[in-house]
Order: structure tokens, then sequence, then C-alpha cells
């Protein structure tokens, strides 16, 4: 019995390494560098040109030495990006001594630079102490009257000297010229040399629109003699930027069949129709679906079916109106049709029977492509491939392992580009695939090897059953 155990413990091993023989891993992309240790790339359709699975359970990436590397495949995030505007104000100097109920006269001048000399011209009041530049400035108004935004910050220009290199402002509002509620105290800076320039002109103010209609710059150091020649108000947004989507785009041919799917199988009459089908050679989940019709006028029916195999009948997707029609110098058509992530590889497209010898549709496919994170090692280059095994479920175990590593850590993702490797699809079961002459004889020596050792088992029973006797 000790010896029958042996041989079927060997028998058992000899399965499990012919199961994992069979099981191989082709690469599809490879990474040569990477920045850091987490890495990111952009998986697009392409990848389910290879992959037998729709969630991409087959996907593995691995090292130089084939070691598989941690990794999960999440959406992209919404990109958000800075964009700034900056709207020029009027400002006007307050000399030393000056009234707080000349203010709002002063309120209404502009600031006029000629040659680097600034003057003021009044049109409220038509006073000559207003324009009187000899006394010195005790600091500076800018007008936020007219302004009908918020107003982030305050960007200041002046001439540059070695006199006011460094600037200390104190900044307060107001909206009736006589109390003044500090807002901000900063410090700008603008130095030149050896044709470099370092500039800080810019003070946060961040006020509500219309919370002041005037701010005053009050310099407390480097503000002798200053003249300053243009103040603007910078309002910066966050623009969020959802992921380029992922369209691509396939021909279909004339049906043999032109009666309506909607109708095959039943007994009402037929349907003729003009019909297209299409083959895919991916299993992408698809979000949207649009039809280009090019330069032909259109307004009437469309359906849309799909199938997983030619052997299955036709799912209808989509039943409505569509509309291609010229609109100006352009064409416009249909909103795009919504899907839920249909992984058919057969499609078929159904207009009118007119247009059946004028229209050449065109399929267009769109989803979101999908981030692939990994945790690189020190060995590269890095494959991203496709394991043939259809059981094994990388992605899940991948993934679980992968948040474990990252739980808790604050991690900066080194996004990255791959290069295509171009495998022959014929190596990948998605396409067939085909059994090479080494897989049959490893096969063959494989059962052979099995038989022998079932008969020497048998025989060795036999006999140890007649001594026993």
């Amino acid at each position: 019995m000790t010896l029958i155990k042996k041989y079927s413990s060997l028998i058992a091993v000899l399965l499990g390494t012919s199961l994992l023989a069979n099981a191989e891993v082709i690469p599809v992309y490879q990474i040569d560098q990477t920045a850091g240790s987490y890495v990111q790339t952009t998986l697009t359709h392409d990848i389910y040109r290879y992959s037998g699975n729709a969630q991409l359970n087959d996907l593995v990436v691995t090292d130089a030495q084939g070691n598989k590397l941690p990794y999960r495949i999440t959406a992209p995030g919404t990109q958000v990006s800075e964009q700034s505007q900056q709207t020029q104000v009027r400002f006007f100097p307050v000399a030393i001594g000056t009234a707080p109920e000349m203010l709002l006269a002063l309120s209404s001048a502009s600031i006029r630079l000629d040659d680097n000399e600034i003057s003021v011209s009044v049109v409220k009041n038509d006073k000559e102490e207003l324009q009187n530049q000899t006394v010195p400035t005790d600091f500076f108004v800018v007008d936020l009257s007219d302004l009908k935004t918020r107003a982030d910050k305050l960007v200041v220009s002046w001439p540059q000297s070695e006199a006011h290199q460094y600037l200390e402002v104190q900044a307060s509002g107001t909206n009736d010229m006589s109390t003044w509620t500090p807002i901000a105290n900063t410090t700008l800076v603008q130095l030149v040399k050896d044709g470099q320039q370092l500039t800080r002109n810019k003070i946060a103010i961040n006020l509500t629109e219309k919370q002041y209609a005037y701010v005053k710059l009050k310099f407390t150091r480097g503000g002798e003699q200053l003249q300053l020649t243009q103040v603007s108000v910078e309002n910066t947004d966050k623009i969020a930027t959802a992921a380029v989507p992922d369209r691509w785009e396939i021909n279909g041919q004339l049906a043999e069949d032109q009666e309506s799917a909607l109708r095959s199988g039943t007994a009402t009459p037929s349907m003729p129709v003009a019909a297209w089908e299409f083959q895919r050679d991916d299993i992408a989940p698809v979000a949207k679906l649009d039809l280009q019709l090019g330069e032909l006028t259109y307004g009437d029916s469309l359906r849309v079916y799909s199938r997983a195999t030619e052997k299955q009948p036709w799912q209808l997707v989509h039943r409505g109106i569509w509309f291609n029609t010229q609109v100006g110098t352009d064409w416009q058509h249909s909103d795009e049709i919504g899907i839920y992530n249909n992984s058919h590889n057969y499609w078929r497209v159904e207009l009118n029977e007119l247009v059946r010898t004028s229209a050449k549709p065109v399929l267009v496919f769109q989803r979101q492509p999908e981030l692939l994170q990994f945790i690189a090692n020190t060995s590269a280059p890095f494959k991203i491939a496709i394991e043939t095994d259809s059981n094994l479920q990388n992605q899940n175990t991948s993934a679980q392992i992968f948040s474990q590593l990252i739980s808790g850590k604050e991690i900066t993702w080194q996004s990255t580009t791959f290069n295509p490797l171009n495998p022959s699809l014929n190596q990948f079961a998605h396409h067939g695939m085909q059994i090479s002459w080494k897989t049959i004889v490893f096969w063959g020596i494989l059962i052979l090897a099995v038989g022998v050792l079932v008969f020497m088992a048998f025989k060795l029973s036999r006999t140890m059953n007649q001594s026993v006797k």
C-alpha cells in the first residue's frame, strides 16, 4: 500500500506540473525604466485584444527575472489644473496729511504713466491740491469698486531700483474711506543681477465679491519715493479635466441577411432593412457607441444588436431614430448611445433599406481608459503580460497584496509609457490559441508516463494480494 501511495503522489505531482507548464505568461508591453517604485501607466482597449477576461484577471506584471509584481487596475482620477486671469484696476497715491474726506475725490482719479512719470488726472473734482505730487506719498489706494468678481491676489508692479528691492507692505480694506480693516502683511521682492530676475509681487488678499470697495497699500519698508506702475487683480480657478476617452472604430460589411433581426424566428412578416455586420478583435467593456455616416443625410430608424459568438442570437442594444445632417459647413449627428460594459465581439447595424447602396456606416466605441499601477523593484525592464491559464484570478489576488503594501502611505505615482511588443494574437485563448507541437509531445509523454505508472501500480497490487493468500 505504501508503494501505491507513492505512485499516486507521483501522478499528482506530474499532473500539477503539467498544469503549470501549460500556463504560459506572454508579454504584451514592456517598460524599460522607471523613475521610482510606484509606477502607473494607461491601459487602452488594446490590452483587451490579448486578454481572455473582460476584467483583466489574467494580466500580470513581471520584472526581468519573471517575478510577479503587485499591481492594481483603477479608474483614472480627474486631473486638476489651475488657470489664472489678471484684471487691471485703478489706483492712486495719497500724500501725507491728506484729509479723509479728500479720499473720495481721489478715488475717481486715474493714474497715467508717461515716460516713467506718474501723473494724476481728477475726474470728479478739478482741484490743484489733488494733482500736487511734491508732497511725499503716504500710501496707495486700489479701487475695486467696479470689480464684479472676487479678488484672490493683488499683483503690483514698480520700476526696478536698488532702493526698492524689498518692500514690506500692509494691506487693509474699506467701503467708506474712513474705517480700514487689516487684510494682509507681506514682503514684495524684485531683484536683478547678471540678467537674472527674482520677482515676488503678489499680495494675497482673498476678498469675496464686493467685500471691500477700496484696498490701502501702506509700504512700511522701501516705500520712500516709490512709484507704482500697475496694479492688477489676479484670480486663480481650479479646472477639473476628465481623462481623455478611449475611442476606436471598426468598419463593417453588408450583411447577407437583409431582413431585420428583430423579427428573426417569429411568424410575423419580414422587415427589409439595410444591415451591416461588424466584428472587433477585443473584448473591452464599452460604455458608449457612436455611428458615423459621413456625408450622408439621414433621419430614420436605427437598430443596433450585439452577440458574444456567431452561434448566439442577436441581442437588441439600441432602437431609435438617428439623425445625420449638415448644419452650415459641419455635419452633425445624434448623441452617442450609452451602453453598459458590453464586451461582445459581433455587432449588427440596421438602417432604412433605402440607404443600402449609399451608406457606409462606421461603429465608434468609447470607454474610459484604465490606470495600471504597480510596485516596481530594481530589476528592469518590466513586462505587462497575459497569463494563459483561464482559471487564474491574478488581479484580485495582486490587488489585495497591493492594498496592504500601500496602506497608510502617501504615494506620488510616477507616470510612464510602455513599448508594445506586438505578440501574435494566435498565442492567446481569446483568438483560438493554437496548440504547438511541443505541447502535443509534452502531453503525449505525460499520458504515456501516467499509463505506465497506473499499470505498474495495478500489477504490484495483484502481486501483493496473491502473496497474502
